[in-house]
């Protein structure tokens, strides 16, 4: 069996692990060397491991079909029991009660947004950025909602 393409699967993972641990433009270069590498490693390798390869991988996938399965039933049965009864009418109520006053919502939690006016007067420019002026602005009168 010809080890040869053990040279670009290697060449690969190496990769692939400098691009996990790069944060710059040349990681993305990396990136795609170790996906190219890593592609042609598994192409040039015999075809005992190619059939070794294609059994884990199904064998894997359907454990993974077995749990997502069981945890979806598990979903269904949790929420059949949540919208027996009597509670699903008043939660529908309550919802639509929320959602009329409401007009924000936030990670589930309805809120009313309060609008501030907040006048400001321009100073003088301080320094530029970018080449355009930076000015520094002043605060006239400040709204009690926000003291």
């Amino acid at each position: 069996m010809p080890l040869l393409f053990l040279i670009p699967l290697f060449t690969g993972l190496v990769t692939a692990y400098i691009f996990k641990k790069s944060t710059d433009e040349v990681g993305q270069i990396i990136g795609v060397v170790a996906a190219v590498s890593l592609v042609l490693g598994l192409i040039l390798a015999p075809w005992q491991v190619q059939l070794l390869l294609l059994v884990v991988v199904l064998v894997s996938t359907k454990k993974l079909l077995q749990q997502n399965e069981y945890k979806l039933k598990q979903q269904e049965k949790e929420q059949e029991q949540f919208n027996s009864g009597h509670h699903q009418e008043v939660i529908s109520s309550q919802a639509a009660k929320i959602e009329h006053e409401a007009t924000h919502k936030y990670r589930g939690s309805y809120y009313q947004a309060t609008d501030v006016s907040v006048e400001v007067q321009e100073g003088e420019i301080i320094g530029r950025y970018r080449g355009l002026p930076w000015r520094m602005h002043q605060v006239v009168n400040t709204p009690r909602s926000m003291e």
